[in-house]
């Protein structure tokens, strides 16, 4: 893939995420790519947030907020993101990715479990560190989001079931389930 421009890099990993997807969206991250750091603990053994890793992903926050406008996708989404480090440092694609996914909760998608496709990917450069971002819905048969909606048996709202053979929002639903099918109000 040298040669090519950072739109042909988003155009063709979005091809490969999302193959044919008609709402596509990508942007380039100018600056240093975060990684995700591990929790710290404190003494008494409680998880904390590093406050560099805080401001990092409250800055990754505001810049994701100031390129995509419309507000969170609500489906399954896949994810690409190229980052172009400044040194040969070894840091994972993996941490980089979870720091994206994390700054993009309310802002790219309602929550980073709606992220069905991730790819990442680390690259060299030192004259211009930056990541290449792109996402799009995604097909999967591992529906999240507001993509595996069902109506209740019950009481005919719709909810999320959590398992495929759920029929109703909740147990005081299911007598009324019951009762409906068996042709009885």
């Amino acid at each position: 893939m040298t040669g090519l421009s950072d739109r042909e890099r988003g155009e063709w990993l979005m091809e490969l995420l999302a193959p044919g997807a008609a709402e596509s969206w990508g942007t380039v991250l100018l600056g240093e790519p975060h990684s995700k750091a591990r929790p710290r603990f404190d003494t008494d053994g409680h998880a904390y947030k590093d406050p560099a890793d805080a401001a990092a992903e409250e800055a990754t926050k505001w810049r994701l907020r100031q390129f995509f406008r419309r507000g969170p996708l609500t489906g399954n989404v896949a994810l690409g993101c190229i980052f172009f480090r400044s040194t040969r440092q070894e840091i994972d694609a993996d941490n980089m990715l979870k720091h994206v996914c994390d700054a993009g909760n309310g802002i790219l998608w309602l929550d980073d479990s709606q992220v069905t496709a991730k790819y990442g990917q680390v690259e060299l450069d030192p004259e211009q560190p930056r990541t290449i971002l792109v996402l799009g819905p995604h097909v999967s048969t591992m529906q999240r989001g507001t993509d595996y909606v069902r109506d209740c048996e019950g009481c005919g709202e719709k909810f999320t079931p959590s398992r495929h053979t759920q029929k109703c929002c909740s147990r005081d639903c299911v007598p009324a389930a019951r009762r409906a099918k068996a042709g009885r109000s």
